[in-house]
């Protein structure tokens, strides 16, 4: 246990800040590419995501296209034959 807690007290804070905002950033242009968005929108909101990794993830967060999470209706359960 002492082993591992000296290898995380080790890390240097901005390699985990790092680390961290490239899995926001992937998330972003994952979550921006899934979306109904077209095309074009995907391409530039993706561009912003990776040109401007902060201000770009905080613009795309409040402003950027969301994917749908219900999705297509699907058959009913219900009074089959």
């Amino acid at each position: 246990m002492s082993d591992l807690l000296y290898a995380v007290s080790g890390l240097d804070t901005r390699i985990v800040l790092v680390a961290a905002l490239v899995v926001l950033d992937v998330w972003a242009i994952g979550m921006t590419l899934a979306s109904r968005a077209s095309r074009k929108e995907k391409v530039l909101w993706s561009g912003i995501v990776l040109l401007c990794p902060i201000i770009g993830c905080l613009f795309w967060f409040s402003l950027g296209p969301k994917p749908d999470l219900i999705g297509p209706p699907g058959p009913s359960s219900g009074g089959g034959p």
